[in-house]
């Protein structure tokens, strides 16, 4: 691996309880759904690249497949 990442990429993320009520109204919940559909996508782009190099994680794959991040605009980190 040749970079360090910053402390704040490691920090806990906390998801509510699925029962939890809504935090917001009507546009807070459109857009909750958006980024949601956005972070779906993105995590099987990401399953399909790591499978495409033979799903076993070595430097090598980290590196084609941060390349093809980089140079693919619609790939979102």
């Amino acid at each position: 691996m040749n970079a360090i990442a910053p402390r704040h990429d490691f920090t806990a993320i906390v998801m509510p309880p699925r029962d939890a009520s809504p935090r917001g109204g009507f546009l807070r919940c459109i857009v909750d759904t958006v980024m949601r559909t956005r972070q779906r996508r993105e995590e099987r782009e990401l399953a399909r690249r790591f499978n495409q190099y033979g799903g076993r994680l070595t430097d090598d794959i980290e590196r084609r497949i941060f390349e093809d991040m980089t140079r693919n605009c619609n790939f979102r980190v």
